[in-house]
Order: structure tokens, then sequence, then C-alpha cells
């Protein structure tokens, strides 16, 4: 009986123990993560170009959310070239003005560029199950709402800036989670660029019809799977195919995708897997040992 109750006790202790760690204590440790992204046709002149990805942040007022303006600032420090927002500004359309507030400190030297989440459209599944008391907002909502940061929102449509004496074209994809993606329209008119950007929120995206237009696809929406088991990665992640699409550096084809492990959460819980602001420098190089997530044929 004593061996039992030692047992059952230290399982008590191991239990409240990962709770404390998993809810308090990693949520908290935000991670600047420096990764090389291999362009086989990236012109010499773009070569060290360095854009923040950042995903996730979940603002809203009744939370802490030091996390984010810790982002925010550690974002600033490393001084990025472009800065690339992959959705879930907001924890709800009814947080905007909290975004406004705390990422309005965010620029970059040739940009911010950024897309709408699940949870900025109020399309949770909270919000499936109980309804929602606030009628969706509009493109055109959030655009007033973020017109007072430098964000510039890219919802379905694309944007040509020249860099360094090159065309970069960043199309922006809405999120196909909740059905808001238009790829025809992101691509609309899209320049034949030296350099090709797509954002998404899910990365699902991925097997959008036309998405291989892209030499680079940022997303978000996994959170990484917020839990992550030593040797096996994440048991689950919101994506509707493969589950090794949550977090990191993959390719598929020719394209290659980064999927951010975000900065807040949804549910303010993580295990060997903290926050994170990716900072992406880009070179020439092959992407041969990238890992691939190809749907099998």
């Amino acid at each position: 009986m004593i061996t039992i109750a030692i047992i059952l006790w230290a399982l008590v202790a191991a239990t409240a123990a990962f709770w404390v760690y998993a809810s308090l204590i990693e949520p908290q440790r935000l991670r600047v993560r420096q990764i090389d992204v291999p362009l086989p046709n990236l012109p010499e002149a773009l070569s060290g170009l360095r854009i923040a990805h950042l995903s996730d942040l979940h603002c809203a007022y009744h939370r802490d959310d030091a996390v984010t303006n810790r982002a925010i600032t550690q974002t600033l420090q490393q001084a990025p070239d472009l800065v690339m927002i992959t959705g879930d500004l907001s924890n709800g359309f009814h947080y905007a003005n909290c975004i406004a507030e705390r990422l309005g400190e965010l620029s970059a030297r040739y940009g911010t560029y950024a897309v709408l989440g699940n949870h900025d459209w109020n399309c949770t599944l909270t919000t499936y199950l109980f309804g929602s008391r606030e009628p969706d907002p509009t493109v055109q909502d959030w655009q007033q709402a973020l017109s007072e940061t430098t964000i510039q929102l890219l919802e379905n449509k694309n944007l040509s800036l020249t860099v360094r004496g090159h065309t970069i074209t960043i199309a922006g994809v809405g999120d196909p989670s909740c059905g808001r993606d238009n790829i025809e329209a992101a691509l609309d008119q899209a320049d034949s660029a030296d350099l090709k950007i797509m954002l998404a929120h899910s990365p699902d995206a991925i097997d959008l019809p036309g998405a291989d237009w892209a030499d680079l696809l940022l997303a978000g929406h996994t959170h990484g799977g917020q839990c992550r088991l030593p040797g096996l990665g994440s048991p689950w992640a919101p994506v509707w195919r493969l589950r090794q699409r949550s977090s990191g550096l993959m390719r598929s084809g020719q394209m290659l995708a980064h999927v951010s492990r975000g900065i807040g959460a949804g549910m303010d819980a993580r295990f060997l897997c903290p926050p994170e602001v990716c900072i992406l420098t880009l070179r020439q190089g092959s992407i041969a040992e990238i890992p691939s997530v190809e749907l099998p044929h």
C-alpha cells in the first residue's frame, strides 16, 4: 500500500509540475529564432535580406500581453528589412483597438505586411458552438482598425516593391481554415517578380491551386501544436492534412514554406514549443535538404 501511495503521490506531483510549467512558465519563454532560408533563384543582391515572421499574437485586453510587448521590442531590436504577420492578430474583432495600441510601434525598412486569421474573423470553435453577439467584421473594418499603424493588410491582394534594385511581390491569401481564401484575387496581376512571397494564416494554403507561384510561403495558425512530445513532435495540430506542417521550414515541390509556432495562443499552455519571433535570412542555395511535406500522389 505504501508503494502504491508513493506512486500515486508522485503522479500527482508530476502532473502539478507539468501544469505549472506548461501554463505559467513556457508560454512566457519567448525566443528569437534565426533561420537561414535557401532559395535557388534568389538574386545575389537580395541575399541576406531579413524577414521578421510573426504570427498568432492573439491580442486581448483581458490578458497580460507582456509576451506580445516583448515580441515587438525584440523584433525592432533585430532591425529586419521586412515584417510579415500571418494572422490571428487578435482574439476577435472586438479587440481590434488593442492591436493598434500594441502593434503600432512595428516598423521595417521595406514595410510591415499582414493577413488575417480565423480569430480575427470571429471564426472559432466557440463561435460555432455558442454563436456570436456581434456581426462579422469586413475587410474595410480591419483596414480602418489598422489605419493608425504601419501594417499593410494584404487580404486576397498583392503588391510589389523594389528592394536593392529587384522586384519583390508579396501576395496575401485569406484564411483557408474559415473559407476566406481567394487565391485568384490574391494573385491577380501579380508581377513576375525576382522574389515572390505569399502570406497565409493556415499552412493548408500550401495545397491551394496556384500556391506554387510563391518562392516562399509564410503561415502560422498551428501554434506549433502547442504541446510537443520528445522524439514525436506534435501529436495534433489544426491542419487538415500533414501533422508535419505544424512548424518549421519545409518544402512542397520547388516552393519553401515556413510555419511559425506563434507568439500567443488560444489556449495558454505550451510544452517543448515556446513562443517565437522568427528572423528569416534569405540566402542563395539548394532546397534539396529541406524536409518535403508534399501530399502523396
